[in-house]
């Protein structure tokens, strides 16, 4: 994992004090992913959100959104943010110091430890996994069948951008790193997972730049 930790970590240090987080909170960015016609709202709604990991949280717009929208029934019980950035997990922690269901960690940026085996219903990565390295996509692949739950799912935004291989993720559209729709299919596949659908999308003016993957671990019968 030596290789993939200090990849990552080189990543990490792009995301630093960065201004995109505020201006990703701003709703016409936030429409894309919590419209009513977002194809990342119509999956998220088929999740089962009891117990929701929040991957790379930033400082925690989605889970924010999740709290707002999911209610009744389908409020989450627990959720859980990681994210390889202190500064952002401290963020959250302040952000949602009233919530005692919110807990974030810093984790190590291949795994979802510190979680448990099958210790959670869903996860959801939105507008990060993008820019992760491919060994670490492939590392976290195998570590969320780890943590779910038999017939628990994931929604995983990752990049289909595979014309760049040992390229510089910021010298690509959208500082997409290398990675395609039937890599993360079959990665998902050889990790155990069920894939219940791809959806290839638009970013900006670049056509399927980015492909929303929705997988599910089978059911323990």
């Amino acid at each position: 994992m030596r290789h993939v930790s200090t990849q990552t970590q080189k990543i990490a240090e792009d995301w630093k004090a960065n201004p995109y987080y505020d201006r990703a909170e701003q709703e016409d960015w936030m429409d894309l992913f919590w419209g009513q016609d977002s194809h990342f709202r119509r999956l998220f709604e088929k999740l089962d959100t009891t117990v929701v990991v929040d991957l790379a949280c930033g400082h925690g717009r989605h889970t924010a959104r999740l709290l707002s929208i999911k209610t009744g029934r389908h409020r989450p019980k627990k959720l859980y943010l990681l994210d390889v950035n202190q500064e952002n997990v401290d963020y959250c922690k302040a952000r949602f110091a009233g919530n005692p269901g919110v807990q974030a960690f810093r984790n190590n940026g291949y795994d979802f430890a510190p979680l448990g085996d099958s210790a959670v219903s869903a996860i959801v990565c939105y507008d990060a996994m993008v820019h992760f390295e491919y060994d670490a996509v492939l590392s976290y692949i195998r570590d969320a069948f780890r943590i779910l739950a038999p017939s628990g799912r994931a929604l995983f935004h990752h990049s289909n951008l595979d014309s760049t291989p040992g390229g510089d993720y910021k010298q690509n559209p959208h500082w997409r790193n290398f990675m395609s729709k039937n890599l993360f299919a079959h990665a998902a596949n050889r990790a155990g997972f069920k894939v219940l659908e791809q959806v290839t999308l638009n970013w900006d003016s670049t056509r399927k730049l980015d492909c929303l993957s929705f997988l599910e671990k089978p059911s323990a019968d």
